[in-house]
């Protein structure tokens, strides 16, 4: 999306928080935030997305009615030789309605993602244990995925697939509150169902994860202590397709398992804190030799009466491809956030970050191309790996500009942070190796950073910005 439209989306969402201020007699809180991430910003690997969110909630006795408005978009490309693209932009809206008893709580949640969630909630009356059960179902449209051959001469040389599934989210959590401690954790399951897509190129997938969360926080006299961790595992089957003269062939079968943790620990106090992340991902894919279950099978995305023509001269060929992607990353640092009143009902809160950061990745990928002819068969082997290791600063800078009414003890905040990653040393490696390979069989290239990018690269590539309107009344 152009520059000029991300603007419009930003100024719209600051004028839905403009009209929630403007009737502020019936609202009891709200929100009016944008932001963006810009990771990578080169020739060959982009990664970058932008956001804005509004949402306004009016509570009346036990009752509170909440709405929202929100866009993102995320753009991804990937060149090596062709080009693969990855697009998701969206713009959703949302409404609900909330009820909180003296022993029961629920909340109904509609979406244009399109998504309906229910929460129902059981709690005692002084909310010290709590346990709730959630089920949410949709079936939106996920992102537009677009490769592009180098050759502009081959017979398929563009393909673009929509990607649409159906999800069914169930979970249960719990809860308890005592002595200034809290304890919390959940588990959930998604389920995802094909959908029955006729456009000539289209992506689904039929996918089971599950996910599991604890939580533990102590409120001390003057500071606060934080722990949580999250942990998930995916069992996905991701399938591409093409649709022409009303039959569906299968082009691509991607069998992924994967398994998420993520913990952190945060210490807080009125002026300064300390933090500490940590995230290790393990994604694998393994080849299925089974017919019609090739991880690639580009013959298939041809014409029918192409592939009858040339039934005797063409050749038929396949890949099957292991993958193997070990993601590690941890950060630990802190802030300092003091708060300078300019009024008795009005401060400022600037604050400063500075995390250090240690992360290496591996990505081995094992390819067997198979090309079968009418009389004769052959397999060709090729095996990459590719290797980054990397540790720098992340500094982080922002402001807070808050003001209380005594009247009606209501609240507006103004928030804008923005973070940089600085990389202080980056080894990436890569290597080959071919069957037919002469001498050792094998080829590698290896690169060492910092020096390498310019100024305003690093100025450009791993940076964070946000802007909110918060309010309250």
């Amino acid at each position: 999306m152009s520059k000029k439209l991300n603007t419009l989306y930003a100024l719209g969402c600051l004028c839905l928080g403009a009209v929630s201020l403007a009737h502020g007699e019936v609202s009891s809180k709200g929100l009016a935030q944008c932001g963006g991430l810009f990771l990578l910003d080169s020739k060959s690997q982009q990664l970058d997305g932008t956001f804005c969110q509004a949402a306004d909630t009016t509570q009346v006795g036990k009752y509170s009615v909440f709405a929202g408005f929100e866009f993102f978009n995320i753009n991804g490309l990937w060149e090596d030789g062709w080009t693969l693209s990855f697009k998701s932009n969206r713009v959703l809206g949302s409404a609900g309605v909330q009820a909180d008893f003296q022993n029961i709580a629920f909340s109904v949640k509609a979406s244009t993602f399109p998504s309906i969630a229910s929460r129902l909630s059981a709690h005692t009356g002084d909310s010290s244990f709590y346990a709730a059960t959630i089920l949410e179902r949709g079936a939106p449209k996920l992102a537009t995925i677009r490769w592009e051959a180098a050759n502009k001469g081959d017979e398929v040389n563009l393909i673009e697939a929509q990607w649409e599934t159906a999800y069914l989210r169930k979970g249960i959590s719990a809860g308890a509150n005592f002595y200034g401690n809290s304890l919390d954790a959940s588990f959930e399951q998604i389920k995802t169902f094909p959908q029955k897509i006729e456009h000539e190129y289209f992506i689904k997938d039929s996918s089971r994860i599950w996910l599991w969360k604890a939580g533990y926080a102590h409120q001390f006299k003057q500071s606060s202590l934080e722990a949580n961790y999250v942990g998930a595992f995916a069992d996905a089957n991701i399938y591409g397709n093409t649709y022409r003269d009303s039959s569906t062939k299968r082009f691509m079968y991607l069998p992924i398992d994967a398994n998420l943790h993520y913990g952190n620990i945060r210490w807080d106090n009125r002026v300064f804190g300390l933090e500490a992340h940590g995230i290790k991902a393990d994604i694998r894919m393994e080849r299925n030799t089974k017919r019609f279950f090739e991880t690639f099978a580009p013959n298939r995305l041809l014409p029918v009466s192409l592939t009858q023509t040339l039934s005797f001269s063409f050749l038929q060929k396949n890949y099957l491809v292991d993958a193997d992607l070990d993601l590690s990353a941890v950060t630990f640092g802190g802030h300092i956030s003091p708060t300078i009143h300019l009024s008795w009902n009005t401060r400022i809160v600037p604050r400063f970050d500075l995390h250090g950061y240690y992360t290496y990745n591996e990505i081995d990928i094992g390819k067997t191309s198979e090309t079968t002819t009418f009389i004769a068969y052959k397999a060709k082997d090729e095996q990459w790996r590719w290797m980054l290791e990397g540790f720098g600063a992340i500094a982080g800078l922002g402001f807070s500009l808050e003001s209380e009414s005594s009247e009606s003890h209501g609240m507006r905040a103004l928030e804008w942070n923005a973070a940089q990653i600085i990389p202080i040393k980056t080894e990436y490696s890569k290597r080959s190796k071919k069957d037919n390979d002469s001498g050792n069989g094998s080829t590698s290239s290896k690169t060492k950073n910092p020096a390498e990018h310019s100024s305003s690269e690093i100025f450009r590539n791993g940076f964070a910005t946000s802007l909110a309107l918060r309010f309250s009344f």
